[in-house]
């Protein structure tokens, strides 16, 4: 971390807004986990020549400890405030701890009393001149460390571009061979599919060939066997009718004989009941 040196002189009478600012200074320190060496509320002291039309200003003084990237968190509590008349921050190689001139001479009373004489007057011209120097100072080594920065950068983003573009490249070529062995491949497949599937296709013909023709060869046998049973059938039909017919003849012969018979006994009858009848009568008449 770097020590620096932050000194604002406030519109004068606005002192409470400039102890506002004061104490935020110090607020945002803490919360960026920096150190406060020194802070010092100097209060009001007479200006070397007039800003904004005022002659005095109210002067507030911070010696704090912080990583450069923090300092413009603390620096931009400055920025859009019109009660503020200067400002200076100041990189410094250590910590400041003992009670600064400005302190030392605002609290002299003799310090006041001579302000009006043409050495005093020098005096702060000097020192803001002192003030001035050092600030530009801290602006050029602030310029410095902000290219050198830049220049780190660029030539850690031209690394990262080349990086990048060469693994791109990398991964393109390594693509293009992944590619070209997949489509080898599903070539290599695909040909062995259809040399497989044309064998199949062979084989599935042959196999369809002999079923058919063991399919005919069965159904002719079936016809075959069937037309012989058809003759067989029918031969012993032909025998069964021929002996039922024989069978029905002679049994019709023999109804035949036997009506023929019946019928003689039944005439014989008949005669002979004529005959009793005739009787009858012939002796009923002769009573």
């Amino acid at each position: 971390m770097n020590h620096y040196e932050i000194v604002f002189i406030f519109n004068p009478d606005e002192k409470e807004e400039g102890k506002s600012l004061f104490n935020k200074i110090l607020e945002k320190t803490k919360s960026i986990k920096g150190q406060i060496h020194r802070s010092e509320e100097i209060g009001s002291r007479r200006l070397a020549y007039p800003i904004k039309d005022y002659y005095r200003g109210e002067y507030f003084l911070i010696n704090l400890e912080c990583n450069s990237s923090e300092l413009l968190s603390i620096t931009d509590l400055f920025k859009f405030n019109e009660n503020i008349l200067r400002t200076s921050v100041l990189r410094k190689k250590q910590a400041e701890t003992s009670k600064s001139a400005l302190m030392d001479q605002t609290q002299d009373s003799s310090y006041e009393k001579v302000s009006n004489e043409e050495g005093l007057v020098k005096k702060v011209s000097n020192e803001a001149k002192e003030v001035l120097s050092k600030a530009e100072e801290v602006v050029e080594d602030v310029i410095e460390e902000v290219k050198e920065a830049a220049e780190k950068v660029e030539e850690v983003v031209e690394e990262v571009v080349e990086e990048a573009v060469e693994k791109a490249e990398e991964v393109v070529e390594a693509a293009e061979e992944v590619v070209e062995e997949v489509v080898e491949k599903a070539e290599e497949v695909a040909e062995d599919v259809i040399e497989e599937v044309k064998e199949a296709a062979e084989k599935v013909e042959e196999v369809v060939e002999e079923v058919v023709e063991e399919a005919v060869e069965k159904a002719e046998e079936v016809v075959e066997a069937a037309e012989e049973v058809v003759e067989e059938v029918v031969e012993k039909a032909e025998e069964v009718a021929e002996d039922v017919i024989e069978e029905v003849k002679e049994a019709a012969e023999k109804v035949e004989e036997v009506v023929e018979e019946v019928v003689e006994e039944a005439k014989e009858k008949a005669k002979g009941v004529f005959a009793k009848v005739k009787n009858v009568f012939k002796s009923d008449k002769k009573k």
